[in-house]
């Protein structure tokens, strides 16, 4: 064989491996993270682990980091400068994980991305289930938690606000499932067009899901650092689950007023009807009008707290601030000025 037969066998070589490279599905790995210098190295070491093996797929890995304090982000450096499939975006503030592993979906570039935790209490090694999965054609595929290391009050909370969940907005949402999910690219595109500053991305990506499928995992107890979601924040994410993906509580405080404004009528009728057949055992009116303006405006501050919520959201709506604001960008080929806008012109 001759030199030059050689080199174009070469060649035909290295354009059939480059052509079977670009076959293989582009997966994205979404990992939100803030304050994690513990988990980091490991974090990244056990995926690279988990998606070597994984020959059918490519992968690139999206670390969102929400302004960590700690060394998270010069460690996530470290790592993206020996792995150019590492890319991180860090954040100028804290914008919350809600925002933060929605600004990861909206800049990664998979056919599919699964999101996954730094903590690795979802185990990575459920991604080979999760894309089996999506080749059969499920567009939204997450881990419902078989069981979990953490409190039993704890845990059967939890099931109570996931069965509420249901019960407010109906059966799409798979009680038990957490963020471990995987989102097939139509389910990204849908999110792009959606421009709400307070959303809960469990029931949103389930109700923009065509065909949602749910996958049995068990839930390890955390190794190193310590959980971002304090009892505050648990609450409060909860609360923005029911208030942002439903207007039931709305609905609510309007039955609730009838029925009191009923009760009232109904009550005053009595009293007439006392003071008429019976003036001398009616109560002292006093005690009576105190207990019944107090029970008013204990219902009033109630009902106006749960408007309240609603207009504050309706007033950030409009305000139309951006998503997140990107200090840093590591192995992009974009600045973090392009890429703000080009999110920003996305949705």
């Amino acid at each position: 064989m001759s030199a030059e037969d050689s080199l174009k066998r070469s060649k035909a070589v290295k354009i059939s491996d480059v052509e079977a490279q670009a076959a293989r599905a582009l997966i994205s790995i979404i990992v939100p993270v803030y304050n994690e210098e513990s988990n980091v190295d490991r974090t990244y070491a056990e995926l690279k682990r988990v998606t070597d093996a994984l020959a059918a797929y490519r992968f690139e890995f999206i670390f969102t980091d929400n302004n960590s304090t700690d060394q998270t982000f010069s460690k996530l450096v470290t790592i993206a400068a020996n792995d150019p499939a590492v890319r991180i975006a860090r954040f100028s503030r804290n914008f919350g994980f809600q925002r933060s592993v929605l600004t990861g979906y909206l800049l990664c570039e998979g056919e599919a991305a699964i999101q996954i935790d730094a903590d690795l209490q979802d185990p990575p090694s459920m991604f080979e289930a999760f894309l089996e999965k999506w080749r059969e054609g499920a567009d939204v595929v997450v881990g419902v938690r078989r069981h979990r290391e953490e409190h039993r009050l704890m845990q059967e909370g939890r099931r109570a606000y996931y069965r509420l969940l249901r019960w407010l907005d109906g059966p799409h949402l798979i009680a038990d499932a957490g963020d471990f999910r995987l989102i097939d690219r139509s389910v990204i595109e849908r999110l792009r067009k959606i421009n709400e500053p307070h959303m809960y991305l469990r029931g949103l990506i389930s109700s923009l899901s065509r065909k949602q499928v749910g996958v049995p995992v068990d839930r390890a107890a955390r190794l190193h650092g310590e959980s971002k979601f304090k009892f505050r924040g648990l609450l409060r994410l909860a609360a923005g689950g029911i208030i942002a993906h439903s207007s039931v509580p709305l609905r609510v405080a309007f039955y609730i007023g009838i029925f009191i404004a009923a009760l009232s009528v109904l009550l005053s009728f009595f009293y007439i009807g006392l003071r008429i057949f019976a003036p001398n055992s009616s109560p002292p009116g006093f005690t009576t009008t105190q207990l019944l303006i107090l029970f008013g405006i204990g219902l009033n501050s109630m009902f106006l707290g749960i408007l309240g919520v609603y207009v504050g959201m309706i007033y950030d709506h409009v305000r139309e601030r951006p998503l997140t604001i990107i200090s840093d960008l590591v192995n992009f080929a974009e600045s973090p000025a392009s890429a703000e806008a080009r999110i920003a012109n996305m949705r």
